[in-house]
């Protein structure tokens, strides 16, 4: 297709210019979209950039974003959380957005105990029979949008 052969052009050229322009003309096609095209290409352009992971704008997002209450904790407040209990084996962006969603779920469960949102956070990152991509595809895939 002669389109991809431009394209494939403009990213191996060292002109940034022709780069950002470029970019330009993708996002201008993005608003062509109807909203279920344009999710999927978001989401896939993302995953480009960034991998199969969130990262700290994407989980903020998506905190806000959850029900009933969004924030309770920072990101510094869990990785304080996080070192607390030796959890240095988990991405601190992951514990960050699984922590504020048990907040946001379990709330009835665990009342005000910091132990049992970070033992819980750890269970579900840690999962054993799990995808190692968990954490993204949970919070990309299973809330309401």
């Amino acid at each position: 297709m002669e389109v991809k052969s431009y394209v494939e052009k403009i990213i191996a050229s060292d002109n940034q210019e022709k780069k950002d322009k470029l970019a330009e003309i993708v996002c201008k096609m993005m608003e062509c979209l109807n909203e279920e095209n344009k999710e999927k290409y978001e989401i896939k352009i993302y995953e480009l950039s960034e991998g199969k992971v969130l990262n700290e704008e994407k989980a903020a997002t998506l905190i806000n974003a959850m029900k009933p209450n969004g924030q309770k904790w920072t990101l510094e407040e869990t990785n304080g959380v996080k070192a607390q209990f030796g959890y240095d084996d988990i991405r601190p962006v992951d514990f960050w957005i699984v922590m504020n969603s048990a907040w946001n779920d379990f709330y009835d469960l665990f009342k005000e105990n910091i132990e049992y949102y970070a033992k819980y956070s750890h269970d579900f990152i840690k999962d054993k029979d799990a995808v190692d991509d968990k954490v993204y595809y949970y919070f990309t895939m299973i809330p309401k949008n």
